[in-house]
């Protein structure tokens, strides 16, 4: 906003006010007049997007489920795609895209997302759409204190908003830290979506976090964005943001240091895992020290500094690598300085996060429900068991378990009388055979013990240790109880085609 004591307007009444009575000479005019630079409509940037999604049964996997309306908004990239955020696409089956000002809507398709940074793309074949837009440009990352214009709402109305800052938040959509731009005032659901412009130029898409400061408001920066665009530069399809693969310990504390070999003028963060299959599987060691990334030192709380931002987690830098790009890194072992690089890899989950686009995974067998145990499971009316959260918040892959297989619940069937009131039963072995993971379960199923299927599970205080049916007659009570209650599969299609 101009400041009012510097608006030519009231410098020229007040020189007017002030000047001699007499006529002054008049200045001769310029040959030609400066050109005046006018301020990009950032209304013909900016879309509304709505979309039909199918919502999934967590508990009766193989229904489609129910559908429902969302919208939010989308911005317009040089080369014509729209960006918006996967919240509002996920499940989709139908998109449409309206211009500002218009009541004609576009059909719009998705062609890449990225679930682990809350971006989704999408193209309009009808290149009439294009007609009076004007793609956005890209900003710089804003500094504290730098105003910004929040585009979007029913009426895609323009608001006025501060930066506060940048810091590292839980992303409810993608199930892990990111970073995010902190403002000043909240930004309404509807605005999922919606770009926020500094100067003019983009630099931000307003996402859901959790635990971000009470009345504020989070925005995925512009590097971020910029960072998904170059995953699927080219028609490459995006394989998401890696993770570093550790868990570690701040050295706040003088005496941990010590007892950790730190040395007085060095700071850091203490390895206490090294996940399996993770980044530093076989590179890093549990008690290694972590000094630096990339040049940057990391203190003893776990900060780098920024030139821009001041502080954030290390872990901020990872966010902008590439899957198979390595980062580099300075560690303090055994009382000696090192350098390594380390080639990055998807963060290792015990428990999926989601189920993306996809329905969501089981088997049934003889009644039983098997499925894998999520988060969208977990959240869902199906379950909620203490261990459940646990294993969510704490589990970690190893060779012996990579996924949590359930039995979800029973559908009754003389087969498995006693066992029908019985659900959320975490599978250990069948047949002798340890279940590491979904398929598995399968190929243990076709290989009886003897007569018998026999499943061992992890429920010894509640209802005891093991199932046991008879095997000759699983495969008709399966094809009873799928005609029975009209299931079209004894299976999800990710786990392959049934006998």
């Amino acid at each position: 906003m101009r400041h009012p004591l510097k608006s030519p307007f009231l410098i020229l009444a007040l020189a007017l006010a002030l000047a001699p009575a007499c006529k002054p000479k008049p200045k001769p005019e310029p040959a030609v007049k400066p050109a005046v630079k006018a301020e990009k409509p950032l209304n013909k940037s900016v879309v509304k997007v709505f979309t039909t999604v199918q919502k999934v049964d967590f508990y009766e996997p193989w229904k489609p489920g129910t559908q429902a309306q969302q919208e939010g908004c989308g911005v317009i990239l040089p080369g014509g795609h729209i960006l918006t955020t996967s919240h509002i696409t996920n499940k989709s089956n139908y998109i449409e895209v309206q211009k500002f000002g218009q009541t004609k809507r576009y059909v719009a398709k998705v062609e890449q997302v990225g679930y682990d940074l809350d971006l989704s793309l999408l193209s309009i074949e009808d290149q009439e759409f294009y007609k009076d837009t004007e793609p956005v440009e890209f900003g710089d990352l804003p500094s504290p204190g730098d105003k910004v214009t929040v585009q979007g709402g029913d009426e895609l109305s323009v608001k006025q908003d501060t930066i506060s800052g940048l810091d590292m938040f839980w992303s409810t959509e993608a199930g892990r830290f990111l970073p995010a731009l902190i403002t000043y005032t909240d930004v309404d659901n509807k605005n999922n979506g919606c770009p926020v412009f500094l100067n003019g130029k983009f630099i931000g898409l307003p996402f859901e976090v959790v635990h971000s400061p009470e009345k504020t408001a989070s925005l995925l920066p512009v590097n971020v964005v910029q960072r998904f665009l170059e995953g699927v530069k080219d028609g490459k399809t995006y394989d998401g943001f890696p993770d570093l693969g550790v868990e570690v310990q701040t050295l706040e504390n003088p005496t941990l240091q010590s007892y950790e070999g730190l040395p007085a003028d060095k700071t850091g963060v203490v390895v206490t895992k090294v996940l399996y299959q993770g980044s530093a599987e076989g590179l890093l060691k549990e008690g290694d020290i972590l000094t630096a990334i990339d040049g940057h030192p990391i203190d003893n709380e776990g900060d780098i500094n920024l030139v821009k931002n001041q502080r954030i987690d290390y872990s901020y830098l990872i966010t902008f690598y590439q899957m198979g790009q390595s980062v580099s890194l300075d560690i303090f072992r055994e009382g000696k300085a090192q350098s390594l690089m380390v080639p990055l890899k998807p963060l290792p989950r015990l428990v999926s996060y989601r189920s993306d686009d996809t329905h969501p995974t089981y088997y049934l067998y003889a009644g039983f429900v098997f499925v894998p145990l999520t988060t969208s499971y977990f959240q869902s009316k199906a379950a909620y068991k203490p261990s459940f959260k646990k294993l969510m918040q704490q589990g970690l892959p190893s060779p012996q378990r990579q996924e949590v297989v359930l039995i979800s619940h029973v559908l009754p069937h003389d087969i498995n009388v006693g066992y029908d009131k019985q659900f959320n039963l975490i599978v250990d072995k069948v047949n002798g055979m340890p279940i590491t993971r979904m398929k598995d379960l399968i190929t243990a199923l076709g290989k009886p013990a003897g007569r018998y299927q026999v499943i061992e599970i992890d429920e010894h205080a509640w209802f005891g240790s093991k199932i046991v049916f008879e095997a000759a007659k699983a495969k008709k009570a399966t094809a009873e109880i799928m005609a029975e209650l009209q299931i079209p599969e004894d299976r999800s299609k990710d786990l392959g085609k049934g006998n």
